[in-house]
């Protein structure tokens, strides 16, 4: 952990030594980090997928074959291998794990006290946004992955489906997570957040491509 906090820490400084604003370089190593780790993301959303239309197999096979437990046996037990082969692939999250932790121990003991020009209302980025703009922007970002399922070209099948008890969860969760911490640590959660969209909806129009090929 420390030997990827330090190596992070030396790009970060280098970063700021070209750009001269520490919010800016924040953005930019926040997103090297994340292309880096872009082959063990996209491994895990197809996982996830794949996951996802597993459960809805199954869950088609037990309604098919409710009369007739052998069957049932059977059917359950053929796709419980793939199951737990597209759990594993769900685990590289796991991988990823100690350079999120430190790429986000590197911004919460940043020794500069700049201010930056992306949040011209902070002083310094080594405080709490006491306007809770940077709160409200991130709370958005989360949200937005869920609210453009409600676009019928990006909603896909075997999605969970978005409730209201999740939206409130999501509101509170991403205001507590940045209501108080440095803005710092807030810039880098909405860089973050808005690239995972990006990401997302590139993955959804590659599986509606994907499904159009199929179907013809």
């Amino acid at each position: 952990m420390d030997f990827i906090s330090s190596i992070l820490q030396d790009l970060l400084n280098i970063l700021f030594s070209f750009t001269g604003d520490l919010g800016i370089a924040i953005v930019f190593i926040t997103l090297v980090v994340k292309l880096v780790l872009m082959p063990l993301s996209l491994k895990q959303r197809f996982a996830m997928r794949k996951q996802q239309d597993l459960a809805e197999k199954i869950n088609h096979i037990k309604e098919k074959y409710k009369d007739n437990t052998k069957e049932l046996e059977e059917q359950l037990q053929k796709h419980l291998a793939e199951s737990m082969k597209s759990m594993l692939g769900c685990s590289t999250l796991l991988i990823q794990m100690p350079v999120i932790y430190s790429l986000y121990n590197t911004f919460l003991n940043m020794p500069q006290s700049s201010a930056s020009i992306l949040i011209p209302w902070i002083s310094s980025l080594n405080v709490s946004d006491n306007l809770f703009i940077i709160p409200c922007i991130y709370t958005l970002t989360m949200l937005a992955p869920s609210l453009i399922s409600f676009i019928p070209y990006f909603k896909v099948s075997s999605q969970i489906a978005f409730s209201k008890q999740m939206a409130i969860s999501t509101v509170i969760m991403s205001f507590i997570l940045t209501a108080k911490t440095p803005v710092a640590i807030g810039i880098y959660f909405i860089t973050s957040s808005v690239y995972s969209l990006i990401e997302d909806i590139c993955f959804r129009i590659y599986v509606k491509q994907k499904s159009k090929l199929i179907v013809n």
